[in-house]
């Protein structure tokens, strides 16, 4: 390795010097500021005479033009060669420099990839070493290139404008939209859309074009609060026109909780399917799979309080969704529990009627909810409604009510065998007292062959023998 030929040059500090030290490239002498500190000097060994360490000969500059953009604050240009951990190398005249990733733009970069083999204009923060370690920042010049103009665009913006801005980047709680010259503000998840929305990118991507409107400007802090649902319309405005009642839409099931799954029908506009509406037989749950493109039928609307309920489009739903419960209607159900007086049957979202036991054409006998097993499905009749459509009485289609009802009144009408009746109460003086009625015992008679007798006359005998 061949040594660098010694120079007149002095050293460069780790520190830039002030203005009117520049001068090391045109000749001039240093100041006395300027010198590198000399090496330390080793400890002397043990059972050696002192010698007199000789003093780190000076270290020359790299590049002398990087010396002086780095003192007088000027940008200069480098090359990106390659991506490192935490940021680039940059080649900067002889120098090798490196730039971390947040300094590369105004934005952080999403695809670093994308600047190796350019060249930009660079800013340098740091030099030491005489050019052995710099670190430089793009972003640093843009920022200083725009300050006027971002500056401008600042001063115009207003709160509660809507304007349209850039997405420069996507964060897990929201986005940063560039409003001109690099200044941005951020879009809350909650302000991305009208309805719920759980990653940024399922609704914008790096580089759309979006209207924001400026909800909040932080003059102290700088931050800038922007909403993207307050500067769009409304998608429930449109609701009435969209989605009739008994109709089945496309949708997809978003989330499911215990009473019910939430599905998403349009973008912003979310339909509850209560679990309790389901057709009977098997857990509702079986029935949703979530983000499962499929048909949802609409069995209720109300834009008022923003919600539409919904059912799974399944096999016969025409027959069952939306028809008249009017005396004589012949429909096809799906049976809910029998009990020993009648059978349940689910007609539909909000709608059970009973058939009597009378009329479901099963005879009499035991096990009679054993022949109407949950989820099979069941053709009915309606025989009346009654209080708005709460209270549904039904007949098992085929089934000869005059008849049934008939053969039951004449069953009720045969003969009864006696019972036998119950025995005569005895008369209340017969009856025996109660407890505390009943007479007590008198107390035996005392004798005088008792215990207090034998005692008397002892001592009547000891009292003659004394006297």
């Amino acid at each position: 390795m061949t040594e660098e030929p010694q120079t007149n040059e002095a050293p460069v500090l780790d520190v830039p010097a002030p203005p009117e030290a520049i001068a090391q490239a045109d000749g001039e002498a240093p100041a006395p500021q300027e010198l590198e500190p000399e090496a330390p000097i080793a400890a002397e060994p043990p059972a050696q005479a002192k010698t007199e360490s000789k003093p780190a000969p000076p270290r020359k500059p790299r590049d002398p033009a990087v010396i002086r953009a780095f003192r007088g604050g000027h940008p200069i240009e480098g090359l990106v060669e390659r991506v490192i951990k935490g940021g680039y190398e940059v080649r900067v005249g002889r120098c090798r420099g490196f730039c971390p990733h947040s300094q590369m733009d105004l934005h952080r970069v999403q695809n670093p990839e994308e600047h190796v083999g350019k060249t930009h204009t660079f800013k340098i923060l740091q030099l030491r070493r005489g050019g052995e370690d710099v670190v430089v920042s793009r972003r640093a010049h843009l920022e200083a290139e725009h300050a006027d103009e971002m500056k401008a665009v600042r001063a115009t913006l207003i709160e509660g404008a809507v304007m349209t801005g850039r997405v420069a980047r996507l964060t897990e709680f929201g986005a940063f939209v560039d409003l001109g010259a690099g200044v941005t503000g951020l879009v809350h998840l909650t302000e991305l859309a009208h309805g719920r929305v759980v990653h940024a990118g399922d609704i914008v991507s790096v580089g759309d074009r979006v209207p924001v409107k400026i909800t909040k400007l932080d003059d102290a802090s700088g931050k800038i609060s922007l909403s993207v649902r307050q500067a769009i319309t409304d998608p429930w405005e449109s609701v009435p026109g969209l989605f009739e009642i008994g109709k089945a839409y496309p949708g997809k099931a978003k989330r499911v909780a215990d009473f019910g799954a939430f599905v998403e029908l349009k973008r912003g506009i979310e339909a509850l399917a209560p679990g309790r509406e389901f057709p009977p037989g098997k857990d509702w749950r079986e029935m949703i799979a979530i983000d499962e493109a499929r048909e949802w039928v609409v069995i209720a609307v109300d834009v008022a309080r923003r919600r539409i309920t919904v059912l799974p489009a399944f096999d016969g739903w025409q027959g069952l969704i939306g028809a008249a419960l009017e005396p004589g209607a012949k429909l096809a159900g799906k049976i809910v529990k029998a009990e020993v007086f009648g059978v349940f049957v689910w007609l539909g979202p909000g709608r059970v009627g009973m058939v009597p036991r009378v009329w479901s054409g099963a005879a009499d006998g035991p096990g009679f909810e054993h022949r109407f097993p949950p989820g099979s499905d069941l053709r009915v009749e309606v025989v009346d409604v009654s209080e708005g459509g709460k209270r549904i009485r039904l007949s098992v289609e085929g089934v000869d009510r005059d008849a049934a009802d008939a053969a039951r009144a004449a069953a009720a009408a045969r003969p009864v065998a006696p019972r036998p009746a119950p025995s005569a109460r005895k008369p209340a003086a017969e009856r025996p007292r109660r407890r505390e009625e009943a007479p007590r015992p008198a107390p035996p008679a005392e004798t005088g062959g008792g215990f207090g007798g034998h005692l008397g006359e002892a001592l009547r005998a000891a009292l003659k023998r004394d006297a």
